[in-house]
């Protein structure tokens, strides 16, 4: 093929009614999420030289683009007395692209400038993670060199001299090549690793749009892929008038439908699809198919933030374990423990609201259930990850260890579904007796502290048991796994260690953290050690009982906070109550229905004070509160998830979040993870916990479904009874 593409050009269209990609892990720019400039992207330049920026970022252009719908503008003054370099940042995805030495590193590249030459193009260069490559001319791989079009640039890897082939790419950077003293425009789009020689079977087939529907101004598009290895994308057209179609997204392949944001109520728009191969040609079209839009209610707008968070989990999971599949593009099935018990509550909800079937979701947790029970686990405990495939553990930084915080989430979920699952029936039998089995298994006694025995570990290793391990204890990770721990049917914790673990603050000798004012000497001399100062900790003074427990008497921004301090994210807080009731529980320390509701005034109110880049009082959440710099980044999960404790502001924050933002946060996953509202950044991906918070607790609020069944659970609904009482 001819690396000159006379591909279609996008022109003139806007972002507010241009979708936005999620794409593959081998990509490093497709689309920019947000417009006016491309936040991961780093412009430098000295001297007399000169690269066009907003912030320090490259801009971005909406009217000329390879696929919609943007490109990045690379407008530069290359002079002899300075110098410039582009680095664009590939830290989009969770897990990144390892690249192989076969593969081949593509751009695309629009030449405006009529006196640009080829040899006045940047060069360009790849670091991976502190190494960095040989720097490459780009004029090499262009054929057909030219103005005012398309041209594809290809690179094998293997030109890359000092490449590390298996690691990812960090960062492509872009070097100043010549000294011409002139001003240059190019636009860049589509820059991707791909294997030397993808399928290029022929797209003669037209694509199929399967549904079409709206519920408000969302669009939601579906489409029935065919098993075909050439296709790369899913381009989508749009129209007003079933006559001039303006494409105005592409999306993978791994994705069954999406949602199209349109401008306009009471209107009829039209859409086809195509499938797009590895060269970008083109299938025949789909059929056109026809939608009118129509406000929607409240209750038809929280339904649906709630049912697409829901379908995060419907599609991302792995079909030979059933279990929840964190980067359904990564060419592994790494499937996750953890996520896997926040994917059970969520897909619970959306049984009970007819989003996916009941025999459906009872025929992937029976398959869930057969992998579990052949899966390689210590003491009932599982690791945190697993290849899907091939059943066999997957450790992250290749030591072997077993997760009892993922395990507590996963058996916390499973016996919720048993819960649910109550028909006398064979196959909902079977498993319910399947839960309780694995439920049984669980030996909490071996999985405790050797200096306290009523005190959880939260990770356990035959080979490195305590270097990476600590006691688990505290409201976010600690008080679903001790209700656990304290309710098994064969080794169950004593109801000392709701006190002694659950409640008890870390002692020096499992945390660091624990170190403060009152334990250390400040006049005391620190010595060096490898130039690292370390304080001459005294021996404590001795404390109370009640002392060295976790609740707290203070006060913050005017509510009274009886456990924590604002500085992990409202996320982490609500883990517990996923599941638990807050409601009527007071265990003669803390009433943790008063406990939820001060902490999200409270944290609500130091956002409020924070320069977060809104005036809207409703746009709140702040994920990572402990930022030192105040790049805060603002978690929309957080406030709306807020709606089970605090009706009222969780529904304001919703519909201000939609209203707002719904362009570039919302999806067919529900809101992306965070938006940085001052520095022009937004996610491109989602989280587990917030979209399972988001749908669990909205329901939660609705009609209390999760809630109910976990109260319903017999072992746990005894213990709950023992702790807590009314206030």
């Amino acid at each position: 093929m001819s690396k000159k593409l006379l591909f279609i050009i996008g022109l003139s269209i806007s972002t507010a009614t241009t979708l936005s990609a999620q794409t593959y892990p081998e990509v490093v720019f497709e689309n920019s999420l947000l417009s006016g400039n491309y936040a991961k992207s780093l412009v430098e330049y000295s001297g007399d030289s000169w690269v066009q920026n907003v912030k320090k970022n490259l801009p971005t252009t909406d009217s000329l683009f390879f696929t919609p719908g943007n490109s990045l503008s690379l407008r530069y003054l290359s002079s002899n007395a300075g110098n410039w370099k582009v680095a664009l940042l590939n830290d989009r995805h969770k897990i990144n692209y390892q690249v192989q030495a076969s593969d081949v590193l593509t751009i695309k590249i629009y030449v405006q400038t009529p006196h640009t030459k080829e040899k006045t193009l940047p060069k360009i260069q790849l670091l991976q993670n502190g190494s960095e490559t040989n720097i490459l001319e780009l004029s090499p791989f262009i054929d057909d060199f030219d103005h005012d079009t398309w041209l594809n640039i290809e690179i094998p890897l293997s030109k890359f001299g000092n490449l590390k082939a298996g690691e990812a790419v960090s960062e492509v950077v872009f070097h100043q090549n010549g000294t011409d003293e002139m001003t240059h425009q190019l636009f860049l789009d589509q820059l991707e690793f791909l294997p030397k020689n993808p399928s290029r079977v022929k797209l003669s087939s037209g694509a199929i749009l399967s549904q079409v529907s709206s519920i408000d101004k969302q669009v939601e598009l579906q489409w029935q892929l065919p098993l075909t290895p050439s296709i790369r994308y899913i381009k989508i057209y749009r129209s007003t008038d079933n006559v001039d179609f303006k494409a105005i997204a592409i999306r993978p392949v791994f994705m069954q439908k999406c949602y199209d944001l349109v401008e306009e109520y009471n209107k009829k728009y039209y859409y086809k699809i195509a499938w797009v191969d590895y060269d970008y040609l083109e299938s025949p079209f789909s059929s056109v198919k026809e939608v009118q839009t129509k406000p929607a209610s409240d209750l038809e707008l929280s339904n649906l933030i709630k049912l697409t968070n829901v379908n995060y989990f419907i599609e991302n999971y792995d079909i030979n374990s059933g279990l929840f599949l964190p980067n359904k593009s990564n060419k592994k099935a790494i499937v996750s423990i953890e996520e896997s018990g926040y994917a059970i509550l969520s897909l619970l909800v959306g049984a009970e609201n007819n989003v996916i079937s009941r025999q459906a979701l009872l025929l992937r947790l029976s398959r869930m259930m057969k992998f579990l029970n052949k899966a390689q686990h210590h003491e009932g405990v599982f690791t945190a990850f697993y290849d899907g495939r091939e059943g066999v553990p997957f450790y992250t930084d290749g030591v072997q260890m077993y997760d009892v915080k993922a395990t507590a989430k996963l058996m916390e979920g499973l016996l919720v579904a048993r819960e649910y699952f109550s028909k006398d029936v064979a196959d909902e039998q079977n498993f319910r007796e399947d839960v309780t089995k694995l439920w049984k298994r669980v030996n909490w006694q071996k999985l405790t502290s050797k200096s306290n025995p009523d005190a959880l570990m939260d990770r356990w290793s035959a080979v490195d048991s305590t270097y990476q391990s600590k006691v688990l204890n505290g409201l976010n990770d600690g008080l679903s796994a001790y209700l656990l721990a304290m309710s098994s049917p064969t080794y169950p914790l004593t109801e000392a260690s709701y006190l002694n673990g659950y409640a008890k603050k870390l002692p020096l000798a499992d945390s660091l953290l624990s170190l403060s004012p009152s334990t250390v000497d400040q006049g005391a001399a620190s010595h060096m050690n490898g130039g690292l100062m370390i304080p001459q900790v005294q021996p404590a003074t001795p404390v109370s009982f009640e002392d060295s427990l976790i609740f707290e008497k203070h006060m913050l921004y005017g509510k009274k906070i009886a456990i924590g301090d604002l500085n992990k994210s409202l996320i982490e807080f609500y883990k517990p109550f996923l599941t638990l009731d807050p409601r009527g529980k007071y265990d003669g320390y803390v009433d943790y229905d008063e406990l939820a509701s001060n902490y999200i005034l409270a944290y609500k109110r130091r956002d409020n004070e924070l320069n977060l880049g809104s005036s809207y009082t409703d746009i709140w959440g702040v994920q990572n509160p402990s930022d030192s710099v105040g790049h805060y980044l603002v978690n929309p999960a957080i406030a709306i998830s807020a709606v089970a404790f605090e009706q009222e502001i969780g529904q304001k924050s919703l519909r201000k979040f939609y209203d707002q933002y719904a362009k570039v946060l919302f999806t067919q996953y529900g809101f992306r993870s965070w938006i940085d509202l001052k520095n022009n950044d937004v996610s491109d991906g989602f989280n587990a916990k917030n979209q399972a918070s988001v749908a669990v607790l909205m329901e939660n609020a609705k009609s209390g479904l999760i809630w109910k069944l976990y109260n319903q659970i017999p072992e746990i609904n005894a213990t709950i009874k023992k702790i807590y009482h009314k206030k």
